[in-house]
């Protein structure tokens, strides 16, 4: 059983390595900010929200808490409850 759970965890890191999830695993709120800044106005909540791995989706905010990296949820959170605007809207996230 402990070798299945290396094999999984192995798997999660490999497929699942988005840089989102490195300054996670960093513990980085600096590393978050820089990672965030590469994602899309629509896709920045989901780089926050869901990560595919494989056939199954993770929760970096959710692998943030459980794992202890309580700087990066804290990042997480704060960026998702911010209010930002553009020429026509504003919006959260």
């Amino acid at each position: 059983s402990l070798n299945l759970i290396s094999r999984i965890l192995m798997r999660v890191i490999t497929e699942g390595a988005t840089i989102v999830m490195k300054a996670i695993n960093l513990n980085s709120k600096k590393g978050l900010k820089k990672a965030l800044s590469c994602a899309p106005r629509g896709k920045r909540a989901i780089w926050m929200l869901n990560v595919q791995v494989g056939t199954k989706s993770i929760s970096p905010l959710m692998w943030a808490i459980e794992t202890g990296s309580l700087d990066a949820a804290r990042a997480i959170i704060a960026d998702l409850l911010t209010i930002r605007a553009d020429r026509d809207r504003y919006y959260y996230g």
